[in-house]
């Protein structure tokens, strides 16, 4: 039987990339004049989750709203995911030529929206660190046979680097100044893939819904009950899901960070897939997750990242020098610190 959603808790977690079937269902409101139109399935390695309230949606346009749904996940994935051979990010990364590549202007958005944040965070959020990924076994195939030695870490460095990327609006091409660098989109296209689906949701005239993939949502105008959608961070523990703190939202985007999921232990040390691209390493500090609050998801999801790299000090400090509206989570012996920006408190206190 199908659940009826009053609130969503999401996870921060994204892997790869699969578009599979999708349920739709509708749950009545308080108000009985209103409708919640829930869709939801498995997408790019996770889950997706999309709510639309409305007075009444006929089956049939029903069915055209999952396709619609379901169509811009599908091109995300197609032009953007590392898992698919066929995609076109895919290809970029096979060709070891120096010319440029032309992309679709979507892919070329995506990139381009990384590499500023790139730039902001000093190559802390860096989208060429597959070689890194793969090497530390968070990669598409997950070998982790072994621990990189220094000359692996070097080497996989030297192939690294979003300044070896040169982006040229006009043609929407991407040309690499190194034959072997490679892109790895998965920190920031979950994100993209929120937008899309928010921006198709309303340009089809809908002015209340929530979109949420892998844990990175958008939501507009007001839930069911009339009242701003609301979202639960999770508390950054790995055996149990719990919220650590529930999130106002609306005409706006959220996306976390963290690496408390997704790690492996080696001799007593945990391993963590959150790597800094400047030193080519696991993070090792006691940063546990950032939530980002953004217009754009895209950005939101980079910006999760980046600051998570650059740790409880440093990320604080540039999320505030920039106003960004950041949540913080530090592990701390005996538990979990919240640290908010300004910009996140005032963000929050405007939408309650």
């Amino acid at each position: 039987m199908k659940r009826c959603l009053c609130h969503l808790v999401p996870s921060a977690v994204f892997a790869g990339f699969l578009v599979s079937a999708l349920a739709v269902s509708s749950c009545q409101t308080r108000t009985d004049t209103k409708n919640t139109f829930l869709f939801e399935g498995a997408t790019m390695g996770t889950t997706f989750t999309v709510k639309v309230v409305a007075e009444g949606i006929a089956p049939s346009e029903l069915d055209r709203l999952q396709k619609l749904i379901l169509d811009e996940l599908e091109d995300v994935d197609r032009k953007m995911s590392h898992y698919r051979e066929d995609s076109e990010l895919s290809r970029f990364n096979r060709s070891h030529d120096l010319q440029p590549f032309v992309v679709s202007p979507e892919t070329f958005q995506v990139v381009r929206i990384a590499g500023e944040i790139s730039l902001l965070t000093g190559g802390a959020f860096d989208v060429t660190a597959a070689p890194l990924i793969d090497l530390w076994g968070f990669g598409p195939d997950r070998i982790r046979d072994r621990l990189p030695s220094e000359e692996d870490i070097s080497k996989a460095r030297n192939r690294t680097g979003h300044q070896k990327l040169v982006l040229d609006a006009g043609s929407h091409s991407i040309r690499k100044l190194d034959p072997l660098v490679r892109c790895d989109l998965s920190a920031i296209a979950p994100g993209y893939a929120v937008d899309r689906v928010a921006e198709a949701l309303a340009s089809e005239g809908f002015r209340d819904y929530l979109v949420e993939v892998g844990g990175e949502v958008r939501a507009a105008g007001v839930n069911d009950a009339g009242d701003a959608w609301r979202i639960a961070i999770e508390r950054p523990v790995p055996e149990e899901r719990v919220m650590q703190r529930i999130v106002p939202l609306s005409g706006m985007a959220m996306a976390t960070s963290g690496g408390y999921r997704n790690f492996y232990e080696r001799e007593g040390i945990r391993y963590s897939h959150t790597i800094d691209p400047r030193t080519g390493r696991p993070v090792t500090h006691n940063l546990a997750s950032v939530t980002v609050v953004d217009e754009l998801c895209a950005r939101a999801d980079g910006l999760a990242t980046g600051l998570l790299v650059l740790g409880p000090e440093d990320g604080y400090a540039l999320a505030v020098e920039h106003d960004l509206a950041v949540l913080f989570i530090v592990a701390e012996e005996k538990g979990f610190r919240e640290r908010a920006t300004p910009a996140f408190e005032a963000l929050q206190k405007g939408v309650q």
